[in-house]
């Protein structure tokens, strides 16, 4: 049996700060990410139906999703619209983990 404590691939997105409806996220990296295709197969797998709106954000069924990529880090702004609470901790907890680990 083995463990592996870090995935091979991951990123390092750490969620800077958690308000009603709103999460940001802080992302370090030394090449921009795409984020769009990273996070919009997850928004797909969840049926929220995410569409394009703009070239950084991505607008989907209960919310929004915008991002920035400076130079050494990306900051990822997840704002909910509708839904539940138990929903949107659900759909931000399954976002986060793609972030974090989808191979794109």
């Amino acid at each position: 049996m083995s463990v592996r404590l870090f995935h091979k691939n991951a990123r390092l997105v750490f969620v800077s700060r958690r308000a009603a409806g709103q999460q940001t996220w802080w992302s370090p990296h030394l090449t921009p990410r795409d984020w769009r295709a990273v996070l919009a197969q997850a928004l797909g797998l969840l049926e929220l139906n995410p569409q394009p709106a703009g070239n950084r954000s991505v607008r989907f069924r209960i919310g929004t999703l915008d991002w920035t990529n400076e130079r050494y880090w990306s900051t990822i702004t997840l704002r909910f619209d509708a839904g539940s609470d138990r929903k949107r901790e659900l759909v931000a907890a399954a976002l986060l983990k793609a972030a974090r680990y989808r191979i794109v």
